[in-house]
């Protein structure tokens, strides 16, 4: 079954999609058309300089940086008076800047260390923060229930007493199955008179994708501390991310130890070692201004805010995207369980929490992880289903680290999985392989 509008705009905007299908939106998404063009509009008539100088071209650049800030918060349903936000590379830079700064604290109290406890659906950038700090991982949604409700958990769960500095981190959406955790936790945090220095660090780079933001930062008081996310898993284009703050909380990250070109208003090189940082002196400047080392990638954020644009026009809003990527992933879901081997065996082994529907937003990102399976009920390597999908122009995603194959599907995608697929024209999956 098409769709006329989604036809329409797959002609018009991803002329480069023809050369294949392409699953592997929880990587990057694809880029538009239009968000190009309008991009290479603005950089081939306009001079665009260094915005740490002081000159016309840097204070155009400057102007844009500033403008594409307040956007982004916008898009996300940030509110700038209550949020400010941090330009990186990616959500791997954010969660590694807030890991840092705790760190640095740390080194000033007692026990020399922070607390870090992690979900244990976490990807493997919030993993590595363990390693700077002494740490838990949360088995399951209970234990964070637990641990939440009850202080005597609290005391528990390796930390020397509740009052120390802490961190609690989790996705918002799980990489691998897809499931989405409870957005509600860090308010629930906040509000425990048992964690009353434990801060929250929330994942968002897959759950940003297909969903609305603003559900994370429409109140306040009940958001995380800190929120990290990789804007080209939303736009496709530039390739940078963001680490949304809490105002409030701020304060943690600006007594960090390192500091970088811009971010300081007075160094001495000899002598004596001492520096003022920007994040310090507020108002005069701003959280940010004390945070991002050296130049901006200001031609990058100036391709984001034309992509922010583009994106409003062509889809309206992350609701209609939600809306759109559930009805296709419940779509696919219900294609890949229906399929069978001759014997009656099942081709692929779904991996999900009891009772998920694929077509509730709310629970279930548009991810589908699985595994082919044999005729015999053994597991087909996910290098060699890879490596046929890729044969076949099917650019899909895969990984070992639990014998899984995930797969992410997008809105747009041109191939629409169903079983008179699979087992026609698409019949890579019935194969006497498995594959």
């Amino acid at each position: 079954m098409e769709n006329p509008d989604v036809e329409a705009v797959r002609e018009r905007e991803y002329p480069h999609m023809n050369n294949g299908t392409y699953l592997d939106h929880g990587g990057a998404t694809i880029y538009t058309k239009s968000a190009v063009e309008a991009f290479t509009r603005k950089m081939v008539t306009n001079l665009y300089g260094n915005p740490h100088s002081e000159n016309s071209p840097a204070k155009l650049s400057g102007n844009v940086v500033d403008e594409v800030r307040e956007k982004t918060l916008h898009f996300l349903g940030a509110d700038p008076e209550h949020y400010d936000l941090v330009f990186v590379a990616n959500a791997t830079a954010a969660i590694k800047l807030v890991a840092d700064s705790f760190s640095d604290l740390a080194e000033k109290s007692r026990t020399r260390r922070f607390w870090y406890g992690y979900h244990y659906d976490a990807h493997t950038s919030l993993v590595g923060v363990r390693e700077l700090a002494r740490s838990y991982c949360f088995e399951s949604d209970g234990d964070v229930e637990a641990w939440l409700d009850f202080p005597r958990v609290s005391l528990s769960v390796d930390r020397h007493h509740s009052e120390e500095l802490g961190l609690f981190a989790y996705p918002a959406q799980s990489n691998m199955s897809g499931k989405r955790l409870p957005l509600g936790w860090s308010g629930r945090v906040r509000d425990a008179k048992h964690l009353q220095n434990t801060y929250t660090l929330l994942d968002a780079a897959a759950f940003a994708m297909t969903s609305p933001m603003e559900l994370v930062f429409q109140d306040v008081a009940y958001a995380p501390d800190f929120t990290c996310l990789s804007l080209y898993k939303i736009f496709g284009f530039p390739d940078i991310g963001a680490l949304v703050v809490r105002r409030d909380s701020g304060h943690i990250l600006t007594l960090r130890k390192y500091f970088g070109g811009g971010t300081v208003t007075n160094v001495s090189a000899i002598g004596e070692t001492w520096y003022r940082s920007k994040g310090l002196q507020g108002p005069t400047y701003k959280l940010h201004e004390g945070l991002e080392d050296g130049t901006l990638p200001f031609h990058s954020i100036l391709a984001l805010g034309e992509a922010i644009d583009v994106h409003g026009q062509l889809y309206k809003s992350m609701s209609r995207v939600s809306e759109h990527t559930s009805f296709l992933v419940s779509r696919l879901y219900r294609g890949l369980t229906e399929l069978s081997h001759g014997n009656g065996r099942a081709v692929v082994k779904v991996y999900s929490e009891p009772g998920t529907a694929f077509d509730d937003p709310r629970t279930q990102g548009s991810v589908v992880a699985f595994n082919v399976l044999t005729e015999d009920g053994g597991y087909v390597p996910y290098t060699e289903v890879e490596r046929r999908a890729n044969d076949r122009g099917i650019y899909i995603r895969s990984g070992g680290e639990s014998k899984f194959f995930r797969f992410a599907f997008f809105l747009f995608s041109p191939f629409f999985w169903d079983v008179g697929d699979c087992k026609g024209k698409k019949g890579w999956l019935t194969s006497p392989s498995g594959v």
